[in-house]
């Protein structure tokens, strides 16, 4: 795949074309490209994302790209390496930015606050681009850096939006598969959710605050007391059912969390 370089630390260029002149390519540095005019679609990294004017998109180094063109387009490209804003980068948060740019959410949110909000300062820094100033250069980095905190901003929302959806399926799947504990392994739920299993327990203390393991524990105890109190089902019956060894280990599970033997607990609740 052919690699396109950066020689300075900032480029600004523009194309006004019917096709992408480009091949499918990525580069070695950050590269932020702003729709100015046209319509049509954006590969970037295998998915594909439709514009339209006034969408912006953040390429971070490595990622490929390619243009199709459904109209003619005008699309303003400012490339720039992480050197170019080596005095912001004593700051921690602003270093933080850079992090969120390499998330897999490229394109601004169309829905997003923050993209009325980046619109001008692009065509802020196209006017300083086309004309010479003495401050040309401290109004554009400003202006970028604008840019990217929203951008990172917009990816976080994203993200963490993306987040909630997909934790919700893992702990509605957990729900509806109780019983079936060959289907709520780690691997298996790595293989259903798309996360690498190295990851899946972390993901799942991340997102919900308990471990994996002792969370579908905890709700099959619950759902145990349940049916053991409210439906009259024998602790044998139970322990068959939720894959227990026998009723044995079952009463282990249930003393040691809810601190009362089955039979204690269902007289304790028949009583309240």
């Amino acid at each position: 795949m052919h690699i396109r370089n950066l020689t300075q630390q900032l480029e600004i260029d523009y194309v006004i074309k019917d096709i992408w002149p480009l091949p499918l390519h990525k580069h070695t540095h950050f590269e932020l490209l702003y729709i100015m005019r046209g319509r049509g679609q954006h590969m970037i990294n295998g998915s594909t994302y439709n514009y339209e004017q006034g969408d912006l998109f953040m390429l971070a180094p490595q990622d490929n790209h390619f243009f199709v063109f459904q109209e003619r387009s005008a699309i303003c490209l400012v490339k720039f390496h992480a050197d170019f804003f080596r005095d912001f980068m004593q700051d921690d948060k602003f270093r933080e930015l850079f992090t969120t740019l390499s998330s897999p959410y490229r394109k601004v949110s169309s829905q997003g606050s923050n993209k009325k909000d980046i619109m001008p300062l692009m065509e802020l820094i196209i006017r300083e681009h086309r004309k010479e100033s003495a401050h040309q250069q401290i109004i554009i980095k400003n202006a970028l850096s604008l840019i990217i905190a929203l951008t990172a901003k917009d990816a976080a929302e994203q993200l963490s939006a993306a987040k909630d959806d997909k934790i919700q399926a893992i702990l509605s799947y957990i729900h509806q598969h109780i019983a079936d504990k060959h289907l709520l392994s780690v691997q298996k739920m790595a293989e259903t959710f798309h996360i690498s299993k190295s990851y899946f327990n972390q993901y799942f203390k991340n997102a919900t605050g308990s471990a994996y393991k002792k969370y579908v524990q905890e709700y099959a105890l619950k759902l145990i007391a349940h049916q053991f109190v409210n439906r009259n089902r024998t602790l044998t019956q139970l322990a068959e059912e939720f894959g227990y060894s026998d009723e044995s280990h079952l009463n282990r599970a249930f003393k040691a969390y809810f601190h009362l033997t089955p039979s204690a607990f269902r007289k304790q609740q028949l009583t309240l």
